[in-house]
């Protein structure tokens, strides 16, 4: 399975870049980063037909954003049959997601961020908060802070996924 993440430029309606794509594969255990800039990471054609050829495929929001992103800038991509989107299953498996935020009183979780099925509300919950980046960025321009970000945003959604495990296998 292959648990993965993209930073663009833009929303769905007016992106027009990829700006890079993080894979964690399970099998392996490795984390490989995917830009068109250079130094050790791969090219991005080579990560997203990785993607289009894994059985399974597992990222937060894929299938409302990652995957049309993909799809409209890399028309040639077609998804695998196994798509798993950890905020369908946030959804699925806490629709109450506020008042578990609330018995829980999460510690040093923002309160704004209660109720949220968001990746950074997954990143106080699961301890493996998500950074700062995101919060001061245009998203114009790649940089290696952005590639950082990416990375740790696949962290939290392996955590995530892990999480989530329990549940689909029904011992929860």
């Amino acid at each position: 399975m292959l648990i993965f993440d993209i930073e663009t430029n833009g929303l769905l309606y007016n992106v027009t870049r990829i700006h890079c794509l993080v894979i964690y594969d399970t099998e392996t255990d490795q984390t490989i980063c995917y830009n068109d800039e250079g130094g050790s990471c791969e090219p991005l054609t080579r990560g997203i037909q990785r993607l289009e050829d894994a059985e399974t495929i597992i990222g937060h929001n894929i299938i409302g954003y990652d995957l049309p992103v993909i799809s409209k800038l890399y028309p040639w991509f077609t998804a695998p049959g196994v798509v798993i989107d950890t905020l369908v299953l946030s959804r699925l498996y806490h629709p109450d997601m506020l008042a578990l935020d609330k018995r829980h009183n999460w510690t040093g979780m923002p309160l704004k961020l209660y109720g949220r099925h968001n990746l950074e509300s997954y990143g106080h919950r699961l301890q493996e908060h998500k950074g700062e980046f995101g919060q001061d960025t245009d998203w114009k321009e790649w940089s290696e802070e952005m590639q950082n970000y990416c990375i740790q945003d696949v962290k939290v959604t392996t955590k995530l996924w892990k999480h989530f495990q329990p549940y689909l296998s029904g011992s929860k």
